[in-house]
């Protein structure tokens, strides 16, 4: 018997056609401190993000990172220097091998994580994902204590499509345990050069679909109710996309719709890579268990640092925001 496919892996109906995405502007309240105003938590509710522009200053971690990932390429199929050769790792792909040492090769994006131990760098965990001023922003939106991690999903990657092709952006939403995801930028990420894109606002449309608040599993009963919302909200919103410095961090709603960016710098004559970091979150001292079919667990989605909990409510049009601290200044 085929197991069930998880709902929100289901595909897109082909007459639904994109908007192009919005460069996002940064509202009279942004900034990088660690903390939270009545102004950033009523923007996160409504549209599902908040930035904070310059909060972690590591110049040392980024560009460490930054030589991780090219020193992780295979083969030497690509060479830093040398975008021309870019190209090469989309039209010949990654082999199985090269899948489940160093991550998927998937719509132009490299995400790179392994079960060996990418994601678990002390690089990574020490100086992004357990960071301090990381762990206190992400107190403000949780409550305290904000669960450690042990691992970030790695570095997420998108190589620019090649001129002359069509660049296409994947939205979907992940069914995951976190409860507070954040993209980290660890590189200059121009506009149209492949940030992380969302789709406003689609987090309250989806939310009263799942089983659960946080958790990962979307039941029969819902799904209908699951994909019309989110094929509205494709039909019905713009996507907007994040460019930004190393540094800057997005976090966002997990019910998020979103997608990779299409990178269009080869088009522009300057060829980039773009690189992240996504980091997951959940507030500590729930009863932890992994989901076997669909994951987070040993064997399904095995790179997010995040669980399902048995405390977990069932969602309704109502308690969205129910289990959120949102500590302002």
């Amino acid at each position: 018997m085929n197991a069930r496919k998880h709902p929100c892996s289901r595909d897109i109906p082909q007459d639904i056609k994109y908007a192009d995405a919005v460069v996002f502007e940064d509202p009279d309240f942004t900034n990088g401190s660690p903390t939270l105003s009545e102004a950033e938590v009523a923007h996160f509710k409504e549209h599902g993000y908040v930035v904070k522009r310059g909060l972690l200053d590591e110049p040392e971690t980024f560009e460490r990172i930054v030589d991780y990932v090219w020193e992780n390429v295979p083969r030497g199929i690509c060479q830093r220097d040398d975008p021309d050769t870019w190209f090469a790792v989309l039209d010949e792909g990654w082999t199985e091998e090269d899948e489940e040492a160093l991550g998927p090769i998937k719509h132009g994006g490299w995400r790179m994580r392994s079960r060996g131990g990418i994601g678990t760098e002390p690089f990574l965990i020490d100086k992004i994902g357990n960071h301090p001023r990381m762990l206190e922003t992400v107190s403000r939106f949780t409550g305290s204590p904000v669960k450690q991690l042990s691992r970030v999903r790695g570095v997420y990657s998108k190589f620019p499509h090649r001129p002359g092709t069509a660049g296409r952006l994947a939205p979907h939403a992940d069914h995951i345990g976190s409860q507070l995801t954040a993209m980290v930028l660890v590189d200059e990420v121009s506009p149209r050069c492949g940030g992380f894109t969302i789709w406003p606002g689609s987090h309250r449309l989806l939310h009263p679909h799942w089983d659960t608040v946080f958790g990962t599993d979307i039941g029969p009963d819902r799904e209908d109710g699951y994909w019309e919302a989110r094929d509205s909200a494709l039909r019905e919103i713009a996507p907007l996309e994040f460019p930004g410095h190393a540094g800057d961090v997005v976090f966002w709603h997990p019910r998020l719709i979103h997608s990779t960016g299409v990178n269009h710098s080869a088009e522009l004559g300057r060829p980039v890579l773009r690189l992240v970091v996504p980091c997951d979150y959940q507030r500590d001292g729930r009863t932890w268990f992994d989901d076997d079919e669909f994951g987070p667990g040993a064997e399904k989605q095995w790179w997010i640092d995040a669980r399902n909990f048995r405390e977990d409510e069932p969602a309704t049009a109502d308690n969205m925001w129910d289990a959120w601290a949102f500590e302002t200044d």
